[in-house]
């Protein structure tokens, strides 16, 4: 670590002494800079340069340049982030397969327009759908590094991902796009969008059809012997109202519908979301004030089947029938001088589960469970500028008061010799005091230095506490375990980006993170005859997080730029009472090496291309670090060009390296026409 640290040291010194261009145009300056104006990670505005914890912003043009559909395919090329798994392999199990710097699965926040859509309503019905959206309706995608508890509460002990929607403008915007290629994937879409003086609306929406890809199964385990097909149905709208030019409100609504194979007739699972949110911001002579409330509800169906004398049999339905999450949130954002502002506001969250198995096969067992959360939560954040606004303070204060309750598990027949159980769960309640304290310096237009240290928790989901979990017709059982305890993360950070020349722009970035009541699956149970194992979500462990994320943008002219990130990190099982031979093991499925680069080349004349490329190196698959998955390096190339101003043409090739480690048809190609009105 202290080799670590040097060159991170090195790496920022570098970047603050090399000299600037003094020739740098106002433009051009912003561009570099990213000084558009976000509020993830704060609850006031606040651009990314004055921002005490590191910053990107993904550009509506920047979205729809990439051939990807889905937000998660859209983050593979950010710094600090990992997808573990391609669209195509999704299993759509518990495990959310995008992470952040380094602190595992199922912990990175992700947001529409500030609402939590994988908090604990989505981990309750184990799948976030982060193709949800059409992307003609986004505007943006914010990224926050590290903790945000402080302002959002729990999960994002990695950092925050919040996709942010249009607003109907002046200029009506109607566009409808067709997309097809490998697999018989057919993809249509569609957006209009348009204002009516006080009024305004926008409506989009896609349909998505494919036969999907096959897994390969080198131990052949689980003996997928078909396609991954999915259907895909979503539609989002929103509809503005402005009385004055001080006041704004929306209403917005999203609903998805997915039916997705994995690979066996008996195996796949039906998905139905629908989710609203009415916004209203007001900008006051004295204070300006934010509301907005929302819903969230999600039904979801997980068909299972059961291995039996080497072929595959309906075995069980596991249905999650209406769960919701609806909460409220108010806040003012008081000047109390020309440099200095104070925001204060509190946040209201529910959160209820409902399971239950369907057994085909043992029609006599009944599995369920159910269980409720609520949360309340005050906070406040203050931001402060001094030597004429070049350096600026940052700190806030939430306070989460969640109360379990209602919490329920049966299993009236758990078999191999196992009591059946019906318990119902006392109430718990935990309080968890969320600080941040950050620090930015400009020692001049072009450079900025910031450190911040945060404190974050994530609170178990009512799945993890309350969920039996079933597999193998039995053999492997999760219990339910209502004792456990909240996460906790302490993060440090220290960077500085610069622009040199007026087309180069350098950032690197040094974090440390540790966190307590790591919660994991451990065994509690084994039977050396049958097989059969129970096992139980506990606290298992701390873990220790230290990395370097660099990053550089450059641009040639002429049409050509550049991007290159390169993010080292090492996730260490740092403490494990109950397996201490674990301890100074790397976390599954986090790169300590991730390479990221691009080139685009834009001349509407003649051609528009961009090619991508990642490489991973040092990922083990198991904590006990007995099994690496091979080094990988893909590369997406795009092509696209626009005719008769009316009419945008694309091809592309996802993984045109051809690595066929978990998609055994390997190259992925794709062909699409959007028409602009």
């Amino acid at each position: 670590m202290k080799v670590l640290k040097v060159l991170t040291v090195m790496v920022l010194w570098m970047i603050v002494m090399l000299p600037a261009d003094p020739v740098f145009a106002g433009e051009e300056q912003t561009r570099y800079r990213l000084d558009d104006v976000v509020v993830s990670t704060s609850r006031s505005e606040i651009t990314p340069s004055d921002a005490p914890q590191s910053i990107s912003v993904i550009s509506e043009e920047e979205i729809m340049a990439t051939p990807f559909e889905r937000v998660e395919d859209i983050l593979r090329f950010s710094a600090g982030i990992q997808v573990t798994q391609h669209y195509g392999q999704q299993r759509g199990g518990i495990r959310g397969h995008v992470t952040m710097r380094g602190t595992g699965n199922n912990r990175v926040l992700m947001m529409l327009d500030g609402v939590a859509l994988n908090d604990n309503f989505s981990n309750t019905i184990a799948w976030v759908a982060w193709g949800l959206i059409p992307k003609e309706s986004i505007e943006r995608i914010e990224i926050l590094r590290g903790p945000s508890s402080a302002s959002y509460g729990s999960e994002g002990l990695g950092g925050i991902v919040n996709i942010i929607t249009k607003n109907p403008d002046e200029k009506r915007e109607t566009s409808a796009r067709a997309k097809a290629g490998s697999a018989s994937t057919y993809i249509g879409s569609g957006l209009h969008s348009q204002k009516f003086e006080q009024f305004g609306v926008l409506l989009s929406g896609a349909y998505e059809d494919s036969d999907g890809f096959y897994m390969i199964d080198p131990a052949g385990i689980d003996e997928f012997t078909q396609r991954r097909y999915r259907e895909i149905g979503k539609g989002f709208g929103k509809v503005t109202y402005s009385p004055d030019e001080r006041t704004d409100i929306a209403f917005s609504g999203l609903y998805y519908d997915h039916e997705m194979g994995k690979g066996r007739d008996y195996f796949y699972d039906d998905l139905s979301l629908d989710q609203y949110r009415l916004g209203m911001t007001h900008y006051g002579h004295v204070m300006n004030w934010k509301a907005m409330v929302y819903l969230n509800r999600g039904n979801k169906t997980a068909y299972q089947d059961i291995k039996q004398s080497g072929a595959f049999f309906p075995d069980r339905n596991e249905k999650f029938p209406d769960n919701q999450v609806w909460g409220a949130e108010i806040q003012n954002t008081l000047p109390l001088s020309e440099t200095t502002e104070l925001t204060t506001g509190v946040a209201f969250k529910w959160v209820s589960m409902d399971y239950k198995e369907i057994q085909l096969v043992n029609f006599d067992r009944d599995v369920n469970a159910s269980g409720e959360q609520r949360f309340i939560s005050p906070f406040i954040e203050g931001t402060a500028r001094f030597m004429d606004k070049r350096l600026v303070l940052n700190a806030g204060l939430r306070y989460d008061n969640v109360r379990n309750y209602e919490g329920k598990a049966k299993d009236s027949d758990p078999f191999r010799d196992r009591a059946p159980y019906d318990e119902t769960y006392g109430s718990e309640t935990w309080d968890n005091l969320s600080p941040k304290l950050g620090i930015v310096y400009h020692p001049d237009e072009l450079t900025t230095l910031r450190t911040s240290f945060v404190q974050g928790f994530r609170t178990p989901t009512l799945f993890e506490l309350y969920k039996p979990h079933v597999r193998a017709g039995g053999r492997f059982l999760r219990r339910a375990n209502p004792e456990l305890n909240p996460e906790a993360i302490r993060s440090w950070e220290a960077g500085a980006e610069r622009v040199f020349f007026d087309n180069l722009w350098l950032r690197a970035t040094y974090y440390h993170s540790r966190v307590s009541d790591y919660i994991e699956s451990a065994t509690i149970a084994f039977n050396e005859d049958t097989g059969a194992r129970d096992t139980e979500n506990e606290n298992k462990s701390e873990v220790e997080i230290n990395g370097v994320e660099t990053e550089m943008e450059y641009f040639f002219g002429h049409g050509v730029s550049t991007f290159l990130n390169y993010t080292y990190n090492i996730s260490e099982i740092a403490d494990d009472d109950e397996n201490p031979d674990r301890e100074g093991n790397y976390l599954a499925g986090i790169p300590r090496h991730k390479f990221r680069s691009g080139i685009t080349y834009q001349n509407p004349a003649i051609i528009n291309a961009s090619l991508m490329l990642r490489h991973d190196r040092h990922i083990y698959t198991n904590d006990r670090n007995t099994d690496k998955a091979p080094n990988a390096t893909t590369v997406d190339i795009s092509f696209w060009r626009r005719v008769f101003e009316l009419a945008t043409l694309r091809f592309s090739i996802e993984n045109a390296t051809d690595e066929t480690e978990y998609i055994e048809d390997g190259r992925i190609y794709y062909g699409s026409v959007q028409f602009d009105f």
